[in-house]
């Protein structure tokens, strides 16, 4: 009879490993996933930060000046 329950013992022990270690590797899963979607998200951030300084930067007579050269009747 404790030969059932060791075995019985044995096989839990095992099952409980898997169980905890499916868990464990889910969790790395979505903490990478995270980091990467918050790496994505800053670069994201930092572009529109570089697009904004240059639109605000820029002023009336140096659009005229681009839409002028770049748009010329002679054209």
């Amino acid at each position: 009879m404790s030969k059932i329950y060791l075995i019985f013992l044995i096989v839990m022990c095992v099952f409980g490993a898997f169980f905890c270690g499916g868990k464990i590797a889910d969790t790395k899963c979505r903490m990478k996933i995270a980091q990467e979607s918050k790496a994505q998200i800053e670069q994201s951030m930092q572009n529109h930060r570089i697009i904004n300084d240059k639109v605000y930067k820029t002023g009336v007579a140096d659009i005229r000046r681009i839409l002028q050269s770049e748009y010329s009747i002679a054209d």
